[in-house]
């Protein structure tokens, strides 16, 4: 391996007795629901993480069964996994439950709904039916979704190419993983960067990264410190009109009932949300740049004609 693109793994397994592989005492995990489906990947993802940043470090939301087209196609499920560390996290997320989903840009989802949370411990019996159902449903697609992983708590003064190696061998344990990278530090040679970048697949390689104590020199305190949310701009890419998915933008947007909406979406369930596109001064009078937010796309409209 050359510490960067990795081949193909046998995975290891790990079993339930496995001694490096137990319950974190700092590392808790959650559900939520009582979201707007209707919301992008990830803007849920950011607002969750904003929402529960109060209560310890929000190191990861997980939206079962998502895809790059589900929050346009079918909405994302109504239930999201959220991974907290430190110490008594979960109870601190509790006492949020029953509070409103503040989005970016300081708006709230329509209809005034509350967030129900509920905990979700490591290895415990599932606490609810649907929950369950939705899980077993998105397993498949859930084991198959590459992430971006962010791992730090290793000594910095070791070697690239050992780090990278060790990395490599250590979260391999956990599952595929198909990435490493360690950076140099761009201030001190002797030394690298404090945080290395791994891509890996599936959520429960996630989880048992969470868990896994390392006892490999030089990497006793590393740790997942954070997985990249879905990309902000995920929404559909093909042809047609123009995409503008921009969750700050969509937030705060003029809105007006009274605009012209598009034809509809034969493959979108999402109720159409018509809002203003960002001013484009190279549009001649008398068009506008409108955007349905329900598709992410911008279209025009002829304020003299009303054609669109």
């Amino acid at each position: 391996m050359d510490g960067c693109d990795a081949p193909d793994l046998e995975l290891i397994d790990i079993p339930e007795t496995h001694d490096d592989l137990q319950k974190s005492s700092i590392v808790s995990r959650i559900y939520v629901e009582g979201y707007d489906t209707w919301l992008s990947g990830y803007e849920l993802a950011i607002s969750m993480k904003k929402h529960f940043a109060s209560c310890g470090e929000v190191i990861h939301v997980h939206i079962p069964g998502y895809c790059e087209s589900s929050s346009i196609i079918s909405g994302l499920s109504r239930f999201a996994l959220i991974y907290l560390r430190g110490e008594g996290a979960d109870d601190k997320a509790l006492e949020l439950s029953g509070r409103r989903l503040e989005l970016i840009g300081g708006s709230y989802s329509r209809g005034g709904n509350k967030l129900v949370v509920k905990p979700y411990p490591f290895r415990a019996k599932n606490p609810d039916p649907e929950l369950a159902r939705v899980l077993a449903r998105t397993r498949k697609e859930d084991k198959m979704r590459s992430h971006t992983m962010l791992v730090d708590g290793y000594d910095i003064s070791r070697p690239v190419d050992y780090l990278k190696r060790m990395l490599f061998k250590h979260f391999s344990q956990c599952g595929k993983v198909s990435y490493v990278q360690v950076f140099e530090d761009e201030e001190n040679e002797a030394l690298v960067d404090r945080v290395a970048v791994l891509i890996i697949k599936g959520i429960h390689t996630i989880e048992k990264a969470l868990q896994l104590r390392c006892v490999v020199e030089g990497l006793e305190n590393v740790k997942v410190c954070e997985v990249a949310p879905p990309p902000k701009n995920g929404a559909l890419c093909c042809g047609g009109p123009v995409m503008t998915w921009d969750p700050e933008f969509d937030a705060t947007a003029p809105e007006d009932p009274n605009l012209p909406k598009p034809p509809p979406s034969f493959w979108s369930k999402r109720p159409s949300i018509i809002r203003y596109a960002p001013e484009d001064p190279s549009l001649p009078k008398p068009w506008k740049a409108l955007v349905d937010l329900s598709s992410g796309f911008k279209y025009f409209w002829n304020t003299e004609t009303n054609v669109t």
